[in-house]
């Protein structure tokens, strides 16, 4: 009986890593005092599987945390975060995080001024 339970615990919980997924790439660009965020994460409905939160760290120090409750395309997640006192030379982290299960995260190391 504890082999069968096992069994099926693993089972439940591969099928929902299968359909989970992290999202693929992150691409951040900075202008104007604004850092843009593109989550490439495909999915079919974003409404049910999205980039649930964006965490942004400057120098390793946390300043920004987005919580989302919806995706803006089925394939990926853009947002724009006012951000006027990055410097050149600051380290700029960004960790996304599916609402099924996975986080990816991106860093521009230094920042990149357009």
């Amino acid at each position: 009986m504890k082999k069968l339970f096992l069994l099926m615990v693993v089972l439940i919980f591969g099928t929902a890593v299968a359909k989970a997924d992290a999202p693929k790439k992150i691409n951040l660009t900075y202008q104007d005092g604004k850092l843009k965020i593109e989550a490439l994460h495909r999915v079919k409905n974003a409404n049910k599987h999205y980039i649930d939160e964006i965490v942004v760290k400057v120098n390793g120090e946390e300043v920004k945390t987005l919580q989302l409750n919806k995706q803006t395309s089925t394939s990926s997640q853009v947002s724009e975060i006012e951000l006027p006192d990055i410097k050149k030379g600051d380290q700029t982290e960004v960790i996304t995080r599916c609402n099924e299960f996975w986080s990816e995260k991106s860093q521009i190391n230094p920042v990149k001024f357009n």
